[in-house]
């Protein structure tokens, strides 16, 4: 408690970690370099945050504009634990077809998430977009050669629908007590 009679906030424990390792690496930093390391790590880590701002705050922006457009009985619907293979199938197709990095699809998974999407649908979805990702083919085709990129492709094909499965199956009575975490 505070002295006002207010509960103190307790610091969240990933920011916790984050900060540590911050701290612990600039520490290295110092003893490798000094102040002048240290500077250019700050430096440089500055300069990557204000290229990726534009991204994330169109990537927020469209989660909060899915939000608002997309109805929470709608993603039920067909995303919810009742769309079984349905709603498991489509979030592969989506995640197949989303384009960017994490900065892009996470926040729509959340977004998912919140408005009622099962844990399997979820599961399917960034799987997929981390082993079906069209928009990362022709780079792939380009840099390993056809033959290469097929068997990848063919190897793990079946993955997303079948973690998504899995994941529901094994932990999606779970998914309201992970809501519960996310909005907290």
């Amino acid at each position: 408690m505070t002295s006002s009679g207010k509960p103190r906030k307790s610091i969240d424990p990933v920011n916790a970690l984050l900060l540590g390792v911050v701290l612990l690496l600039a520490g290295l930093a110092w003893y490798r370099g000094g102040w002048t390391l240290v500077g250019a790590g700050l430096q440089s880590g500055s300069k990557l945050l204000l290229e990726t701002v534009p991204l994330l705050l169109a990537a927020f922006l469209v989660a909060g504009l899915i939000q608002v457009m997309v109805t929470p009985e709608l993603v039920e619907r067909w995303l919810g634990s009742s769309s079984g293979w349905r709603g498991i199938l489509l979030a592969c197709v989506g995640g197949a077809l989303m384009p960017g990095g994490p900065y892009v699809y996470y926040p729509i998974a959340a977004v998912l998430l919140r408005s009622g999407a099962s844990l399997g649908v979820l599961v399917a979805f960034v799987t997929a977009k981390n082993l079906w990702s069209l928009s990362r083919l022709p780079l792939e085709f380009a840099l390993l050669g056809p033959r290469l990129t097929i068997v990848r492709f063919a190897a793990t094909f079946i993955l997303p629908p079948l973690m998504g499965l899995l994941a529901e199956a094994l932990f999606g009575k779970w998914v309201i007590a992970i809501r519960r975490g996310v909005r907290a």
